[in-house]
């Protein structure tokens, strides 16, 4: 029953994010604290990440963890990945840990590869 519940769980959040970041855009966020707690069943972390990035001079903070969103692997405070934000509602985000961004140049790279490709959650 739990496992069912895990998996409906996390389809419901991939339709989430689906549905919150609409129209999005791309910019790049700095980690701002990453909690690590080892596994306690198969795949099953409660590891947690917050993260922020800015917007028209605004600067917006969020955080999830890894229940159901992928995390990158061990980041440290003020390591850089590209965020994925809803335009019209900047605080709705989301961090892609498998896109780190060492220099400017990682970013141009990245925006060339996937500015007209529609991301899948």
């Amino acid at each position: 029953m739990g496992l069912i519940m895990f998996l409906v769980g996390k389809h419901g959040v991939k339709d989430k994010i689906k549905r919150d970041l609409g129209n999005y855009d791309y910019i790049v966020g700095t980690i701002e604290v990453y909690f690590y707690r080892a596994p306690v069943a198969y795949n099953a972390t409660f590891s947690s990440i917050t993260y922020s990035y800015i917007v028209n001079n605004v600067k917006y903070v969020n955080n999830y963890d890894a229940m159901f969103y992928k995390l990158p692997y061990s980041p440290n405070v003020n390591d850089k990945f590209v965020v994925v934000y809803n335009k019209n509602d900047p605080q709705k985000s989301i961090l892609l840990g498998d896109y780190p961004i060492k220099t400017e140049e990682d970013f141009n790279v990245f925006l060339k590869k996937y500015k007209n490709v529609k991301l899948k959650f």
